[in-house]
């Protein structure tokens, strides 16, 4: 397993490299001080650099100068990076921010080698079971693997195809709506809520009248034409929650 820490204090990145070592996990760790060099590493990894191992796991201090945690696991996630993020820090208010980047979870400080234990331990036992169903995108300029999970809901205007994903960025691509939507729609996660939108049910916060409400902050509209789409989404996440 391949670890990244990134912490503008190094002797807090000293005291978690030691958990990790001590925990089993320090055969391949890399350790940065500046979230910019944290992130030409991730650029790196997801380049297929051969110079540059692949992340699994990302450790992240929250409060850093010129860039904090936050900022840095969204443009990680934009440069490709799937893998885990846990986050540092000396509190938990950041949870909202956070779940827009699918973080994993949390590290208070001052950090212990249980704690780190057993989180690098659940993510080693989970690995198999990986969610990796997704979409290939082509544009002119790219070709790009998008998680499913990554997605927040898919929009159409006009002639171009809007994937809007959870850390608020979006890919666009000269499309109908009609040739991305069997994909979609084959996975139990997307429903079509309106004659151009299709949302990831996993992703939505909450619904309001006509009106879906993402985790990631962002708003779609149920048309009447979709009257089933309340029931879809009331039957997934019931079942959900009897599976868990």
């Amino acid at each position: 397993m391949n670890i990244l820490i990134c912490d503008d204090i190094r002797d807090e990145a000293l005291k978690l490299e030691n958990a990790v070592k001590k925990a089993g996990f320090g055969d391949s760790l890399v350790i940065f001080e500046k979230a910019q060099d944290a992130l030409e590493c991730i650029k790196n990894s997801e380049a297929d650099n051969p110079s540059s191992a692949k992340i699994d796991v990302c450790f992240l201090d929250i409060i850093m100068p010129e860039m904090d945690g936050i900022e840095l696991a969204g443009k990680m996630r934009a440069a490709g990076f799937s893998g885990k993020i846990i986050y540092l820090s000396t509190s938990r208010d950041y949870g909202v921010e956070s779940y827009q980047v699918k973080a994993y979870n949390y590290l208070l400080k001052p950090v212990n080698v249980k704690d780190v234990a057993q989180l690098l331990n659940e993510i080693k036992n989970s690995a198999p079971n990986e969610d990796t169903a997704g979409i290939k995108i082509e544009t002119r300029n790219m070709t790009r693997f998008v998680h499913f999970y990554e997605i927040s809901f898919v929009e159409v205007i006009n002639k171009n195809v809007y994937f809007r994903l959870l850390d608020g960025s979006e890919v666009v691509i000269f499309a109908s709506l009609s040739e991305v939507l069997p994909q979609l729609t084959a996975d139990g996660r997307f429903a079509q809520c309106h004659r151009s939108y299709v949302v990831n049910m996993d992703a939505i916060a909450q619904i309001q009248g006509k009106e879906i409400l993402f985790q990631c902050g962002r708003k779609a509209p149920v048309s009447r034409k979709y009257n089933n789409f309340n029931s879809q989404y009331f039957t997934r996440i019931f079942a959900e929650d009897k599976n868990g």
